[in-house]
């Protein structure tokens, strides 16, 4: 199992592939992602807007199939560890992930277990 800021420092290496990363759900309001954990380890946010504002966190990209999240169990999970599998996706240039494009990754995840 990968950690976030492992994945996305071999972004390169893991984009369009599968991968099983570890982190902390953020499943809130405009905010579906996967921190880094521990928390000590998480990394600023850069003033240079060419960086993802959330630098230690990847987007959780739920598309619109036939397989969608279980929303009741990922809130409760919110702020807990998780693993997610999924597909990597690198932010098309020159736009991010996500809500505002806040992100420079994401997972399509196709598994979500609490840990």
């Amino acid at each position: 199992m990968l950690t976030i800021n492992e994945v996305i420092d071999r972004l390169d290496e893991f984009n369009g592939k599968q991968v099983e990363i570890g982190g902390i759900l953020n499943f809130e309001f405009e905010n579906a992602s996967l921190e880094h954990y521990p928390k000590a380890e998480h990394r600023d946010a850069s003033d240079d807007r060419a960086q993802p504002y959330y630098p230690s966190s990847i987007w959780l990209a739920f598309g619109s199939g036939s397989i969608q999240p279980n929303m009741k169990a990922l809130m409760r999970w919110n702020g807990k560890r998780v693993r997610v599998t999924g597909i990597m996706a690198a932010a098309e240039a020159p736009f991010g992930c996500g809500h505002f494009s806040a992100w420079g990754c994401e997972i399509m995840p196709y598994t979500i277990e609490r840990i």
